[in-house]
């Protein structure tokens, strides 16, 4: 008998959770973006630091065109710009190879998207190419919409867009 009370509690336990989790807030409207990294590169011809955002073919075709970035395009140009925008992230020209640039972490603070950003150096001792690069990473920005954009990890200060949205 015990164990069939405990079976009918456990699943109206659950039936209640489930329901709750269906009733929807009218304070949770707007969802939350969902940003994930779709490729980096060592050299992406951009000279920042910066960040451009990019919602259109032809805003995509102009910096993909940049000379001398050796970036692979195909996963990027496989977005469906209708459903998800991208954001270009460049690090900067630097003076050597060995940096890089990533995803850290997201913040939705609506109306703010805050993207943390990993840097990496080479080790003081490592021996790397003599060469200029400019690291970025790409990524794919879902839900929203953001107004305000803060970049962090590149630079001293936050680098900050507006969306016009």
């Amino acid at each position: 008998m015990s164990q069939l009370f405990t079976r009918s509690t456990a699943a109206a336990f659950v039936l209640s959770l489930l329901a709750g989790c269906s009733v929807s807030s009218p304070h949770n409207v707007q969802a939350q973006p969902q940003v994930r990294q779709l490729t980096q590169s060592a050299h992406c011809g951009l000279t920042g630091p910066g960040v451009a955002p990019v919602n259109s073919s032809r805003e995509l075709d102009k910096l993909l065109g940049v000379s001398g970035q050796n970036m692979a395009t195909g996963v990027i140009r496989q977005v469906d710009l209708a459903h998800e925008q991208l954001i270009i992230i460049t690090l900067g020209q630097r003076p050597t190879a060995g940096y890089s640039v990533g995803l850290r972490d997201v913040q939705w603070e609506k109306p703010t998207l805050k993207l943390e950003m990993r840097v990496g150096e080479p080790a003081p001792d490592m021996m790397v190419a003599q060469v200029l690069t400019s690291p970025c990473v790409v990524l794919g920005v879902r839900g929203g919409p953001w107004e305000r954009l803060e970049v962090t990890g590149l630079t001293a200060t936050p680098i900050v867009k507006t969306s016009g949205k």
